[in-house]
């Protein structure tokens, strides 16, 4: 039966992703779209299919599934319960430890809301956890096609890049693909990325500013270190389209005010420590049980001398781990090849660079929401596993602009000559 259903469901959502106006608009043609979200979609069934034969005693997939089951049976049983129960926070310090990550009603908050939204899924699904996938991608899929629609307007014909970019890189396509925080995480910073630019482009409508609203929501109560990430980058991104200002000025002083505010703030109330909540999360991550790709990683300060001693080694975690040399397990050599083909764009890049790519003030927005979160993981993640997982969510805003920015018609016979003989030399 499960088979029936998850072939069924799949050809409905196949045929309604190909029909809704909000992917019809995109311009990639029917077929295109068809098989972009058909690769999601076998990219969700690859996770669940991995995530069960390798980590059978346990992993967050199947965990969260099993939760929403769990969730249905009370929704049946008991709806009053199953609603009002999102409100009431078991701990004794109620609803105080809004960034804590242990024994913090707000940090259970986010699995609690995936686990209610399971169990209307399970209406229709039975608690398979294929099917399930099939629903949770389908919102998934916007996510990209959203951020595909933002790039493709700033970089027109290079649609082929601009594809690449937002859809097919691998460790995106897969880590977004499962029944986890990861996957709203992604589609609702696209979702909240399309409604801004093309609110500032064109002119605020209620649709945009409804779903700039609602995703800003659902990523401050499933991942709350984005949605403040969100804050600065948008005032400067507002800032410097609407006034046409210096981009790099607008977001320099932007966030060189809110690091002075930050520190006033400390002075005049000092229970708010952000560097404490950041050292904190930190140790909580070292509580876990050792991870297989467990990292040497230093033991954060909560001062500004302590965060810029371990600067370089954050850094160095976030953007360059997995080495190609390196990898502990057979799962992350993949990984690390996927992340060495980013580096060499990135130096190709350099030096086929296109001008004038690089003008409107968005770009610079995906880069100081995505830069702060990659370093904060840097930080307080101790393992490669988790933070090739954590990173995959933001290479759409990193690698799209190298991919687009990139002279291809620079690859001829002579211009590659001439290049060995500069090395050369």
């Amino acid at each position: 039966m499960y088979y029936l259903l998850f072939i069924f469901y799949l050809a409905l959502a196949c045929f309604i992703m190909t029909r809704i106006a909000f992917t019809k608009n995109a311009g990639l043609g029917s077929r295109l779209v068809l098989i972009l979200f058909l690769l999601k979609l076998f990219a969700a069934v690859l996770i669940g299919w991995m995530s069960q034969k390798f980590y059978p005693q346990g992993n967050d997939y199947w965990g969260l599934n099993d939760a929403g089951w769990k969730e249905y049976h009370l929704l049946m049983a008991d709806p009053k319960k199953f609603f009002t129960e999102i409100f009431v926070s078991p701990y004794q310090n109620g609803y105080d430890g809004f960034f804590n990550s242990i024994g913090s009603y707000w940090n259970d908050l986010k699995n609690t809301l995936i686990g209610k939204l399971l169990a209307f899924c399970n209406i229709f699904s039975r608690g398979n956890y294929y099917i399930n996938s099939v629903f949770f991608n389908f919102a998934g899929f916007l996510g990209h096609m959203a951020l595909y629609r933002v790039f493709e307007d700033i970089y027109k014909g290079k649609k082929w890049p601009v594809i690449i970019g937002c859809f097919l890189l691998p460790s995106t396509l897969y880590f977004s693909a499962g029944i986890h925080k990861d996957l709203i995480v992604f589609s609702m910073l696209g979702l909240y990325c399309y409604a801004l630019y093309f609110s500032l482009k064109n002119k605020l409508t209620a649709v945009y500013l409804i779903t700039a609203l609602l995703s800003f929501v659902v990523l401050l109560f499933i991942r709350n270190f984005v949605a403040m990430a969100i804050i600065p980058a948008t005032i400067a991104y507002i800032i410097a389209a609407r006034k046409k200002w210096n981009r790099n000025i607008v977001f320099a002083a932007v966030y060189f005010i809110g690091f002075i505010m930050l520190l006033l703030l400390q002075i005049v109330k000092p229970s708010v420590q952000p560097l404490e909540v950041i050292t904190q999360k930190q140790r909580d991550f070292f509580d876990l049980p050792i991870a297989s790709s467990q990292l040497n990683t230093h033991v954060l300060e909560p001062n500004i001398q302590g965060f810029v001693r371990n600067a370089p080694q954050a850094i160095d975690h976030a953007l360059l781990r997995p080495y190609l040399w390196e990898p502990i397990t057979t799962f992350l050599v993949p990984l690390s090849i996927e992340l060495f083909i980013y580096e060499l764009l990135f130096i190709l890049m350099l030096f086929w660079y296109r001008k004038n790519q690089l003008q409107t003030p968005f770009i610079l927005f995906g880069l100081m929401i995505c830069l702060p979160m990659l370093v904060l993981t840097g930080y307080i993640v101790p393992n490669i596993g988790s933070i090739v997982r954590y990173r995959s969510l933001y290479l759409p805003f990193l690698i799209t602009p190298i991919l687009c920015s990139i002279k291809w018609g620079n690859f001829n016979k002579k211009n590659i000559l001439n290049y060995k003989i500069f090395i050369n030399f």
